[in-house]
């Protein structure tokens, strides 16, 4: 063997040699970084650790991480990942331009179970009394979670506030530094795409919300076949409750936001929707009449938006396609009477809780009982303190003998004769609605029943129908008019509100003298 293949064995050698030493005092510089940075709270394990330092590459197999409540352990955090891997690490960085620079930082195979903290003043200055302290800023061009299952569960681990059977997340251009940290959202990023699959959680004691998928991104959400339904059968919700309470179930084939952003200011969290669009929706409610009354206040709907714990200001809405049914089931043998709207398209404007002088506005059109044609143009201010609202609507073409199946059960009456237009205008607050109606119709007539509804009254039906117009007394465009007004059942909804008004109207319609003031 020649001097020259000599020497450059032995430089070959020196080299390799060199370099091993290098990965296992890297190695060692790690551990005992990971040993002298991570918190006493949060324990940090791993099975293997390997190192490529021509790569800048680092990778921790079968990962877990607990982290525990700083002054109580009633609040914890569990991860578990197959593989923790950091590609593409800078030396240049971290030597030169005092940064951490990282090209790809992905977590294999995630399980995140977290347990909430409970709500208490201890645990409250626990977080604000450690803050997170960097020295130097953190770039990840690449930040992903591939394949994660997330769990939330309350702080006695007793029920799963959140599941999701997979999550995948890639997050592009994530920064932080000594400043950012402290912040609400302790990090920056840019683009990022997040895949949800099987969202499941419940929402309070009788109702649970599940999404077969979901896709974010910076423009869009898709959400494909949410469902929101009271978790018991009407039979055994009505033996579980003591009050009256809707069973519902919503279902919706897709729902999808253009144009989104978010924002957290002291502490605060801004949601913005330019357009959100809900196709096909179907919801079905039954309420059990033979329950306790509630008597405590509804407020209407400007209240309720301004007491979201958030910010909220969504430009457009559109309903297409959807269908409502509504039954009560009062208390005899009677079947359930029902209210149905088919086809129903909703177009809101406005819809926000942040103080505006601008009015929401919702403007609705659907089939009633799948006959009539019913439309409905309804405003009214978040902020104003009477809560104030103009709706005006109308209905055409609607056989009433279409409303005995809500009417028979619940109300004891029966009716005959055809609407061809009624037109109405409603404005009111809180307490009190005044408003004027006009219809044209024909033959209208109505029967109250007996107590079993299997027979006609016919004293009172005859006596009733005495004070009745059938349709033949109008002006000469062919309506009658009536005036309207109401006051308001407080503990009852909005929608209770709207239909005694209508029914004030109606009754001003058909027993009034019909001419228009």
């Amino acid at each position: 063997m020649s001097k020259i293949l000599k020497w450059i064995l032995l430089f070959s050698i020196i080299c390799f040699g060199g370099y091993m030493l290098a990965e296992w005092k890297m190695k060692k510089e790690v551990i005992s970084f990971l040993e002298r940075k991570v918190p006493n709270h949060v324990d940090f394990s791993y099975d293997d650790l390997t190192i490529s330092l021509l790569h800048g590459d680092i990778s921790f197999t079968d990962v877990a991480v607990v982290s525990l409540g700083k002054q109580t352990s009633s609040c914890e955090i569990k991860v578990n990942a197959d593989e923790l891997s950091v590609k593409g690490f800078s030396y240049w960085q971290i030597l030169f331009q005092n940064s951490i620079f990282i090209k790809n930082l992905t977590l294999s195979k995630p399980h995140l179970n977290f347990k909430t903290c409970p709500d208490t003043k201890d645990n409250d200055d626990a977080n604000q009394s450690n803050p997170i302290n960097l020295l130097k800023e953190i770039f990840v061009e690449e930040l992903i979670f591939e394949s994660g299952v997330v769990e939330i569960w309350d702080d006695d681990e007793a029920i799963k506030l959140i599941a999701v059977d997979e999550i995948n997340l890639s997050l592009k251009n994530v920064v932080t530094d000594p400043d950012i940290i402290k912040k609400y959202v302790p990090f920056t990023f840019g683009s990022y795409h997040i895949d949800i699959l099987n969202f499941n959680a419940p929402l309070g004691e009788f109702e649970r919300l599940k999404m077969k998928s979901m896709v974010v991104n910076n423009s869009t959400i898709d959400i494909n076949n949410i469902s929101l339904a009271t978790i018991y059968s009407k039979s055994a919700l009505s033996k579980k409750i003591r009050y009256e309470r809707d069973h519902i179930n919503l279902f919706i084939p897709l729902l999808k936001v253009d144009n989104h952003n978010y924002l957290a200011t002291n502490d605060s969290l801004h949601i913005n929707f330019k357009e959100l669009l809900l196709s096909e929706p179907n919801l079905d409610i039954y309420r059990d009449k033979s329950r306790l009354e509630d008597f405590r206040n509804k407020p209407l709907y400007g209240k309720l938006l301004q007491k979201l714990p958030f910010k909220v200001a969504i430009d457009s809405v559109f309903i297409e396609k959807g269908a409502i049914v509504y039954e009560e089931d009062i208390p005899n043998d009677a079947s359930a009477g029902a209210l149905s709207f088919q086809n129903l398209n909703v177009a809101i404007s406005n819809l926000s809780n942040i103080e505006s002088e601008d009015a929401l506005k919702i403007n609705l059109d659907a089939n009633l009982m799948g006959a009539g044609k019913f439309y409905l143009d309804w405003q009214f201010n978040v902020f104003d303190p009477r809560s104030a609202f103009l709706i005006s609507g109308g209905l055409s073409n609607f056989n009433t003998a279409n409303l005995n199946e809500f009417l028979v059960p619940n109300l004891r009456t029966k009716t005959t004769g055809t609407i061809d237009q009624l037109y109405f205008t409603i404005s009111g607050d809180e307490y009190t609605s005044t408003g004027d109606i006009k219809m044209s119709y024909e033959d209208f007539k109505f029967q109250v029943l007996n107590k079993e509804r299997n027979g006609v009254k016919k004293i009172l039906s005859f006596i009733g129908n005495l004070f009745v117009n059938d349709g033949s007394k109008t002006d000469a465009d062919g309506y009658r008019y009536g005036d309207i007004s109401a006051e308001r059942v407080r503990h009852k909804s909005f929608f209770n509100y709207l239909w005694i008004n209508l029914q004030d109207g109606l009754l001003s319609v058909l027993t009034g003298n019909g001419k228009k003031d």
